[in-house]
């Protein structure tokens, strides 16, 4: 649900011809490849991610960023001033690292598509980091991870979005903080690395000791988008399942698999939530999905909007990530504001 959804011609061969011959022009990438089939250099870092081998005898100092979860992620682990590229769309990051952001090449605000692969590869990165499997769809994605390991250029993927991975698996923060040590390592910024988790735990600790009592009685509607068509919702095993399951509270579609799934407002009436939590996309989002609400009779009345039991939050507190912790304090602190504890 996450990321570019829709399709773009790809013609393997003959697109990664037109790579081959771009990246001759960019020096050491078919040496690279050239030193070890698996397309890990392996004496340094090395890392098992979705099955592929991703190493570097020196950390990479091209990288470019796939998407604005890889963005913020390289700005707090120090790593802005390699980042060559990127794509991604500032208006959903987080205000406190949108600054450093703006100050990056940003090539494509991301959206319903990827940039061409030349676009990207015109960048001359060693390195291209993602957080969405869709950035290296065969149908879609600028390459698979196959087709630039041939080229030289190696890649990583968030490991909670594995092409391969359970969607009946629940996400768990250690795959998030695994995620930010890995890049770390690659990077040579273990010791950042290490500071963000920390902080990261440190959030999560002193709110699960401030947690009011009796929220597990509280069930919750995720309303990630969708309108006329139905909504989709925090499935049982993203982000969004994650962070209600930090927090004690029931998802209220907890049935449904995956991080997201469409469902219809049927069901979100029959389940009656007491609260919902709406994702904003930015661009007078949330605004167009709670006016949809107001001039629909039935759901209007539904008591979690009757009573404005409803939070909003930014897009990039709603994506797997660093903002995920984020959402739970404001959750927290609104479940707070409602016990009355």
């Amino acid at each position: 649900m996450r990321g570019p959804r829709s399709r773009r011609p790809w013609r393997v061969p003959a697109t990664v011809v037109a790579l081959a011959v771009l990246l001759s022009g960019c020096g050491d990438g078919s040496d690279q490849a050239a030193e070890n089939d698996d397309g890990a250099s392996g004496v340094g870092t090395t890392v098992d991610n979705c099955g592929l081998e991703v190493g570097f005898d020196d950390p990479p100092e091209r990288v470019f960023a796939m998407n604005t979860g890889a963005i913020e992620n390289l700005i707090e682990l120090g790593a802005e001033d390699r980042v060559v590229g990127a794509v991604g769309d500032l208006d959903r990051m987080d205000e406190e690292l949108r600054e450093t952001a703006e100050e990056l090449n940003i090539i494509h605000p991301g959206g319903e598509d990827y940039p061409s692969p030349e676009t990207i590869l015109d960048t001359e990165p060693d390195f291209v980091y993602a957080v969405y499997p869709s950035a290296f769809r065969e149908d879609g994605g600028v390459a698979t991870r196959e087709e630039l390991r041939d080229l030289g250029v190696q890649s990583y993927l968030a490991p909670g979005r594995c092409p391969d991975r359970d969607d009946e698996r629940p996400l768990e923060f250690d795959e998030i903080w695994t995620e930010l040590r890995e890049v770390g390592a690659l990077l040579g910024a273990e010791d950042r690395a290490e500071e963000v988790v920390a902080e990261q735990e440190d959030i999560l600790a002193e709110v699960r000791a401030n947690l009011p009592d009796d929220v597990g009685d509280l069930d919750v509607f995720w309303w990630d988008m969708g309108t006329d068509d139905g909504p989709t919702a925090g499935g049982c095993c993203g982000a969004p399942g994650m962070i209600l399951r930090e927090l004690g509270v029931n998802n209220a579609f907890d049935d449904l698999p995956g991080h997201w799934a469409g469902t219809n407002w049927e069901q979100v009436v029959e389940r009656d939530p007491d609260l919902v939590v709406v994702a904003d996309f930015g661009g007078g989002d949330a605004d167009d999905m709670l006016e949809f609400v107001e001039d629909d009779p039935t759901l209007r009345e539904l008591r979690a909007f009757q009573e404005d039991a409803v939070i909003v939050l930014p897009f990039s507190q709603t994506t797997p990530g660093l903002r995920n912790a984020t959402a739970i304090e404001t959750i927290s602190a609104r479940l707070t504001d409602e016990t009355g504890q």
